[in-house]
């Protein structure tokens, strides 16, 4: 889909709700309606010319960027949303929607507004959930530079190391396949610092017997990837093994259910139960996974209470994980495409526990 038809999809949207337009300011959101990446903000009336609003040091970029159906304006420089809704024509101000609005900016606008506003979020995050072609595509080639970053982390890793080393390794290979560089900051975690999620902020020498999670993800052509693997120094930890067989049978009986029409509650659920009946449900600490895009983390996100319902062209990590603290923890995950007779796994790298 041409971003023209994205914002005039969002245009009906808007329409529906009796806005007369709408100000968006998320560079993520900004980039999907127009290419452009960078800081803005982005005006679609109902009626009359979508309009970029950017500082001369992004005009040119910005210009480069859009396609010619979108309107250009080089602010002046330190221009903020106060100067952005004087140029906004006066009958827009009567009812506009938002995207994202601090408070402080709020409270800078509302005598110039003739009217009220209205968040927008929701209407945004129906079209952005569901990819066209051209953000699978982009998607597809994250994850296989992703795949390739996770292979090679896998052959580097060894007693010695330290986490540092093996992240600048992910970080130099990624760019090196194209990547226009990490969708976050890449986790290496071995060891106690494997229980905690996120991993730790200090720079821990990897040791033999060591579990080691590895969570990477790639950005290209403003798209992401998101993969993690599990792996364990040494040979003979039944507790080590078993832990992982059940959070990749978890995994496994989550994809089984990913199909059109499905809450993605239930999928949370599902892999919840097994981990519930080898007995580390309380050490699944996380949600089983979440929507992913132009931003690591979108929705819908596969929390035990969630409302989204699956459908074709979702993008969605599904990523179980069991966390013993102060101890080791494992978890796998893998990009996933819902198709209409299925699902497409995009990430690939073996989940093979041991390095010997």
């Amino acid at each position: 889909m041409s971003y023209l038809g994205r914002v005039k999809r969002l245009v009906e949207s808007l329409r529906g709700d009796g806005l007369n337009g709408a100000l968006l300011r998320s560079p993520a959101n900004i980039f999907y309606f127009t290419g452009y990446r960078g800081a803005g903000y982005f005006l679609v009336p109902v009626d009359g010319i979508p309009t970029l609003y950017v500082s001369p040091l992004n005009f040119e970029l910005a210009e480069e960027s859009v396609p010619g159906d979108i309107q250009v304006i080089k602010l002046e420089q330190g221009s903020d949303i106060h100067r952005v809704f004087e140029l906004i024509p006066e009958n827009l101000k009567t009812r506009i929607g938002f995207d994202a609005m601090e408070a402080e900016d709020y409270l800078r606008i509302s005598g110039q507004l003739a009217g009220s506003m209205m968040p927008i979020s929701q209407h945004i995050w129906t079209l952005r959930m569901v990819k066209d072609e051209s953000e699978i595509e982009k998607i597809r080639r994250a994850c296989e530079i992703s795949s390739k970053c996770m292979e090679l982390a896998s052959e580097l890793l060894g007693e010695g190391l330290t986490e540092y080393e093996v992240k600048s390794e992910i970080l130099r290979e990624m760019l090196s396949l194209g990547g226009d560089g990490p969708a976050f900051d890449p986790i290496v975690a071995s060891g106690p610092n494997s229980s905690k999620p996120h991993g730790a902020y200090k720079n821990r020498m990897i040791e033999r017997g060591d579990v080691v999670v590895i969570d990477l993800g790639v950005i290209y052509e403003g798209y992401c990837s998101d993969i993690t693997r599990t792996f364990y120094l040494g040979s003979g930890s039944n507790e080590v093994s078993r832990v992982h067989q059940a959070v990749l049978e978890a995994k496994r009986r989550a994809e089984e259910l990913i199909r059109i029409g499905v809450k993605v509650s239930d999928i949370y659920h599902a892999a919840h139960e097994v981990l519930a009946l080898v007995g580390y449900a309380d050490y699944f600490l996380h949600a089983l996974g979440h929507g992913i895009g132009i931003e690591i983390h979108e929705p819908p996100r596969l929390f035990r209470d969630s409302k989204e319902i699956l459908t074709e062209g979702m993008m969605i990590t599904v990523e179980p994980g069991v966390y013993i603290p102060k101890r080791f923890g494992v978890r796998i995950e893998d990009t996933i495409l819902v198709r209409r007779d299925g699902i497409e796994k995009l990430t690939s790298a073996p989940y093979e526990l041991s390095l010997g």
